[in-house]
C-alpha cells in the first residue's frame, strides 16, 4: 500500500490555487489568539490583564477566583489563559464577587 500522496497532474503545483497561494494559508498575525471549539465556533483566548479589564475586577479577585476554582484557566509560562466562553460563563452564573 503506498502511503504517500499521488503526485500533482503534470503543470500544476501541489497544494497551491492559481494565484500561487496555499488554500489554507493565512496571513501571520500576533495578535490572533482565537482557538475553535469543539461545536467550530471561534474563542478568544484572554490573559490575566485582558481577563481582568474584561470582568471589571482586580488582578488579585481575578486569582483568587481561578484558585477557588469559579474560573477554570490554565497557567502558561508566566502567566494565566483563559476563554472569553468562560468569562462569559462566570458572568451569566454571577459568581462575580
Amino acid at each position: 500500500m503506498n502511503r504517500h500522496p499521488s503526485p500533482a497532474p503534470i503543470g500544476e503545483k501541489a497544494g497551491v490555487d492559481e494565484d500561487g497561494a496555499k488554500p489554507d494559508a493565512r496571513p501571520f498575525d500576533r495578535h490572533r489568539r482565537n482557538i475553535r471549539s469543539a461545536t467550530g465556533a471561534a474563542n478568544q483566548v484572554f490573559n490575566t490583564s485582558e481577563a481582568c479589564e474584561y470582568l471589571r475586577i482586580s488582578r488579585p479577585t481575578f486569582l483568587k477566583l481561578i484558585a477557588t476554582g469559579k474560573i477554570r484557566a490554565k497557567k502558561l509560562g508566566k502567566g494565566w489563559k483563559v476563554l472569553d466562553t468562560e468569562l462569559e460563563r462566570l458572568l451569566l452564573a454571577g459568581d462575580v464577587s
